[in-house]
């Protein structure tokens, strides 16, 4: 694969785990106001182990700890890292600002 190929193809990646981040971090508020943690952890888990592909580090620290937070259904601390993490991801560009 030439260095265009590469560029070109992480470019795609990167388009799709945006498109999926927001659709994700979206979820959330309503995931949180059903008490479905397990989904919660789940989506946290998916972006913990996509973040760092894209030198994300912060956001999969944040995400691992909304992972564990979700799966010991620590209420408010979820709340928090669901908050902190929509923050991260629209300062990183993932997710619109609106």
């Amino acid at each position: 694969m030439s260095t265009n190929e590469e560029a070109d193809f992480m470019e795609e990646l990167r388009k799709e785990f945006k498109e999926t981040i927001a659709k994700n971090i979206l979820e959330f508020p309503a995931l949180y106001k059903e008490a479905k943690y397990a989904d919660i952890a789940k989506i946290a888990h998916d972006i913990k182990g996509t973040a760092g592909v894209f030198e994300l580090e912060k956001g999969a620290k944040i995400a691992a700890a909304l992972q564990q937070s979700a799966q010991d259904k620590e209420v408010e601390k979820t709340r928090a890292l669901i908050d902190a993490l929509i923050a991260y991801m629209k300062e990183a560009g993932i997710v619109d600002k609106n």
